[in-house]
């Protein structure tokens, strides 16, 4: 089962699906990380397009330690907006890439690119099935999308996936993100649950898996129930 997560920086997947990536890349799944943008506001006395080289080395060490791909979409990071042509621009890459499931946002997010990201995935789900929905790859129908949110949000988990095996795999991906683990000690505040990235991200994944009785857990949101819960 091929899996697609459309996310808006680098780092986002790995923090909030990352056991779920290798867990499915280790069972020998295709699976891609798509960066909406190349995370060029993430930093502080330097230029965007060199936080931008740094970020998108970062994300590519990232996904080899999870074992997927990834690739960059282009959009500038704070300015990703919807429009209809963005929104094909969607459809395309989940068409070139062809998965049975797409991981992104929820809906509910401080961020606005995430919440635009959200927004942009779920409709070109939607539109990527279309034969008259005109783009370079030929129409395809994923199963479903799943959504990953913020503890504080009002993200409220209805999937819950066992990463106790590829916690560890997750934390070095997240450590791959080295300017982002001491961008958001410094920034803090905004994103204050992420002070520490690695110690909270683990005591997210330790909460969730109390509820879900298991060690470590990520949690999904699914955008329609199906018959078979696909990411378990």
């Amino acid at each position: 089962m091929d899996l697609l997560a459309i996310v808006a920086h680098p780092d986002d997947a790995d923090i909030f699906c990352g056991g779920t990536l290798a867990k499915h890349a280790d069972r020998g799944d295709d699976v891609v990380v798509a960066h909406m943008t190349r995370g060029e506001y993430g930093g502080f006395d330097t230029t965007e397009s060199d936080i931008a080289a740094t970020r998108e080395a970062e994300a590519t060490e990232a996904a080899e330690v999870l074992g997927c791909d990834c690739t960059f979409l282009g959009f500038e990071d704070g300015r990703i907006t919807y429009s209809l042509e963005n929104r094909r621009r969607i459809v395309e890459v989940i068409r070139q890439y062809e998965p049975a499931v797409v991981l992104t946002h929820y809906e509910d997010d401080m961020h606005p690119d995430h919440r635009t990201t959200s927004e942009l995935v779920t409709d070109a789900y939607y539109m990527a099935s279309l034969p008259l929905v005109e783009t370079e790859s030929d129409p395809h129908d994923p199963d479903n999308v799943y959504f990953f949110g913020k503890p504080t949000s009002s993200f409220d988990p209805e999937v819950y996936v066992d990463i106790a095996e590829y916690q560890e795999t997750k934390e070095r991906a997240i450590e791959r993100h080295e300017s982002q683990v001491s961008f958001l000690e410094e920034h803090g505040g905004i994103d204050g649950e992420f002070d520490d990235l690695v110690d909270s991200t683990r005591a997210e994944a330790r909460v969730l898996g109390t509820e879900a009785g298991a060690q470590f857990v990520e949690g999904f949101v699914p955008l329609h129930q199906p018959t078979t819960d696909y990411l378990r």
